[in-house]
């Protein structure tokens, strides 16, 4: 038996149990088409939720916290499949499922710079259990930016957050901040996939490249249509290792005057994915959500041939986040009666 058989035999076993446990595109579809929010957690009720949300349903169902007790099963999965590993392979996904602290750690940015209360702010953070390493009492007491820098104490965030503080100091905007906390993270999550060993090292290359690829064509769009950020602001503010997305792209489509020329100086399949969306004026919004089906489509991919190696678990936790996304989404859409079409036009997944 092979090294990697022996490694991955109780994760892969584990990972294909809960595989079968994602929801199906009826299931989804039943969501879709429900009376209501209530209705729709209900019926989620019925399927591997119904832990997180069983509290919930004893009385009145409010949108946030059913919010939260999804954001909950996301990061029990991540657990499960965090307990079943060891060495590198254990680290990457530790590392993975450290993009949610990064998020609850720009929330308190946020919550302090806005003067939002404790609660307010407490309240939109995702439940991270015994992952969480951020200081959240004293984050959460912290009256200024300031603070909750020296807050941090020890932890990597403190560096990257006060690096980043004189621009928000002159900017009094902490877009500069939060963007320096994803891109730490980005590399700390590439120096994680390098630390493999080799077999895992090219799957993991090639999987995580294009979701690097996914997140930089997702983030030169909001930066040229949102933030009207200059080419080289773009080019600083993008990822590097992707897989077909590299430096060389992203300073020529980084330099393009509108997104109909920036989509068509892509390299397929991002060109040909965005282009028809381009010509029919989409916003960008939908650009986003065309880029994340596809990732939806390779993660779904991943799933099958040899199991015995790390493609198989990133795919599995890629197609969670994205059931997670969808399933918000959806109540969402129920939340302000939308139709069924239009909200299948925010799902990523398959219904």
């Amino acid at each position: 038996m092979s090294v990697n058989a022996v490694r991955y035999a109780k994760p892969h076993a584990r990972v294909r149990a809960m595989v079968s446990e994602l929801l199906s595109p009826q299931q989804k579809w039943g969501l879709v088409t429900s009376s209501g929010v209530e209705d729709a957690v209900r019926q989620l009720d019925l399927t591997t939720y119904a832990a997180e949300l069983a509290v919930l349903l004893k009385g009145d169902i409010a949108l946030l916290p059913v919010e939260k007790a999804l954001e909950r099963n996301l990061v029990n999965a991540y657990d499960r499949v965090i307990r079943s590993l060891d060495g590198p392979p254990r680290a990457l996904v530790e590392w993975m499922l450290r993009r949610f602290e990064v998020d609850n750690l720009k929330a308190v940015l946020r919550g302090v710079a806005t003067e939002a209360s404790q609660e307010e702010v407490r309240r939109n953070l995702l439940p991270l259990g015994r992952h969480s390493r951020l200081p959240l009492g004293e984050l959460l007491a912290a009256r200024s930016v300031a603070e909750v820098i020296d807050s941090l104490g020890n932890l990597h965030y403190a560096r990257t957050v006060r690096e980043a503080s004189d621009r928000y100091e002159r900017e009094q905007s902490l877009f500069p901040m939060e963007v320096a906390l994803d891109l730490d993270h980005f590399r700390h999550l590439w120096s994680a996939v390098e630390a493999l060993s080799s077999s895992d090292r090219a799957i993991a290359r090639r999987v995580m490249g294009t979701r690097f690829d996914v997140i930089n064509v997702d983030w030169m769009l909001r930066y040229k249509a949102i933030y009207h950020l200059s080419p080289e602001e773009i080019f600083n503010y993008t990822l590097p290792h992707g897989h077909k997305i590299d430096d060389e792209v992203i300073r020529r489509a980084g330099s393009a005057p509108d997104l109909p020329v920036l989509v068509a100086d892509l390299p397929d399949p991002y060109r040909q994915l965005l282009q028809p969306l381009t010509k029919e004026s989409a916003n960008v919004w939908q650009l986003e959500v065309a880029l994340n089906r596809y990732w939806w489509q390779q993660a779904k991919a991943g799933l099958s041939g040899y199991p015995f190696q790390i493609g198989i678990i990133l795919a599995y936790l890629f197609l969670k986040e994205a059931e997670i996304h969808d399933l918000e989404a959806i109540l969402e859409g129920k939340r302000y009666n939308r139709s069924p079409d239009e909200i299948e036009a925010f799902v990523w997944g398959e219904l």
